[in-house]
């Protein structure tokens, strides 16, 4: 009786073990994902045991994945089997991400929408339809001139205080931060987020003082709303520029959205890590930084303190380029992740390494180089439409794009019009950390030097 009390949970390990190893081998869906190499699969475990170490190595594993195994990689996930396609090309991430087939975001979104609420990034289907026609028109072309008022003054203000800072080394991203939130609060709720920050009280805060992104809206929202139900017009930033003022997002998504998908819209952006990363790499590059310094001077005559236009966003070229390099380097957003509903097998989740395609030799060669050139019209015109992609592509792309490039060219203009900058660290110096942005280990010092 004590041998049969022992093999009866044997034998259930056991047909737990064949029917999860079977289902990874004998399926149809994993006859399909066969095409693709895998590393192994255990039962049960599925490919953990090849893959598994700490979050902080988790861009060291894809590079190893991707050296021993290619740019399409299957791997698997126990005990009921999820599989996971992992891409690193262009091609394949043309396919997934240029298909309407393939709008979903990836499952483990849904782990982060306590943070993102239901705005565009999480949001699926018609209600992600809706809301992208619903946006789509905020972002246009003609209306992105409307913003620059907003970047104009909040810069101003982040080159007042970075001056405190010149001449030592510093971390500036936290500042970096607070300005494009401000740059956020102007153009998306016409609301200044210093003066409500003096409106908080401090059950709003932590024990350290710090105001969440979320507590800002929530109470802008609410200025809003009451602005507008009295027909009163918001204090806005006066503007020197020949251009209308954007009327603010809030008011597009008040006429539709509850206030936490108005969050879910506004509260997630990237552009302050990637003006700390161009900076930090025209740091690390003389040569590229006065270019810069050249194209600026000829641009404002020497003048740091005028307004951008949009005129002189158009003549920022060599400072977009350096901006692109950047963002390929150091891409905010390193991965993204869909559900595939066809071609690759039904339910399998497909992960698109981002900061791998934009080191892919074939479209970059020597990637690790800083090279703004890869970016002049005729680069651009004859590499693949999917071999850089910071901001995701196809239908799903970045909505803000535009919004965010003019928005770090206009906030560098007015920084590197004051400043050189300079850093004591090397690249090599630096490690990644993947989530649901790129994380740099450690923190950027750069050191700003009057002209």
């Amino acid at each position: 009786m004590e041998n049969l009390g022992l093999s009866v949970p044997f034998a259930i390990l056991a047909l737990i073990c064949g029917i999860s190893y079977l289902s990874m081998t004998l399926t149809r869906r994993a006859r399909l994902l066969a095409r693709f190499p895998c590393p192994g699969k255990f039962p049960i475990v599925g490919s953990i045991p090849y893959i598994f170490g700490p979050l902080d190595d988790a861009a060291i594993c894809f590079e190893n994945l991707i050296q021993k195994f290619g740019r399409r990689v299957a791997i698997w996930f126990g005990p009921k089997p999820i599989a996971v396609v992992i891409l690193a090309e262009a091609d394949g991430a043309q396919k997934i991400l240029s298909s309407v087939k393939h709008i979903d975001k990836g499952n483990v979104y849904s782990q982060f929408k306590c943070l993102l609420g239901k705005g565009l990034l999480t949001s699926r289907g018609q209600l992600w339809k809706d809301d992208r026609k619903l946006l789509g028109p905020s972002f246009s072309h003609q209306k992105l001139p409307g913003f620059l008022p907003y970047f104009n003054k909040h810069s101003r203000t982040l080159v007042e205080i970075l001056t405190k800072f010149q001449c030592q080394a510093t971390n500036i991203h936290p500042r970096l931060a607070r300005t494009t939130m401000d740059f956020i609060s102007g153009s998306a709720f016409a609301e200044d987020s210093n003066y409500r920050r003096r409106q908080i009280s401090s059950s709003d805060t932590n024990g350290d003082g710090f105001v969440s992104i979320e507590t800002l809206e929530t109470l802008a929202i609410e200025k809003r709303k009451t602005a507008l139900a009295l027909e009163e017009k918001c204090a806005i930033p006066e503007s020197n520029e020949n251009c209308a003022i954007q009327k603010p997002i809030i008011d597009v998504l008040l006429n539709s959205k509850s206030e936490k998908d108005i969050i879910g819209h506004i509260a997630f952006e990237t552009t302050a890590s990637g003006m700390n990363y161009t900076m930090f790499l025209l740091a690390l590059n003389a040569s590229a930084q006065e270019k810069v310094h050249l194209e600026l001077d000829s641009i404002f005559g020497g003048d740091i303190n005028r307004g951008v236009t949009f005129k002189d966003l158009s003549d920022m070229k060599y400072l977009e380029m350096c901006i692109k390099e950047a963002l390929r380097i150091y891409p905010p957003i390193p991965l993204i992740a869909r559900n595939a509903q066809e071609d690759i097998p039904l339910g399998a989740q497909v992960v698109i390494l981002i900061r791998e395609i934009l080191r892919d030799p074939e479209h970059f060669p020597d990637p690790e180089v800083f090279n703004p050139d890869r970016f002049l019209p005729d680069e651009c015109a004859a590499r693949h439409p999917f071999a850089y992609i910071p901001f995701s592509a196809g239908p799903r792309n970045c909505l803000g794009m535009k919004y965010a490039l003019i928005q770090m060219k206009a906030c560098l203009a007015h920084i590197l019009r004051r400043f050189r900058v300079s850093t004591s660290q090397e690249r090599k110096d630096i490690s990644y950390v993947y989530g649901m942005m790129l994380e740099l280990k450690p923190n950027l010092e750069i050191v700003l030097t009057p002209k």
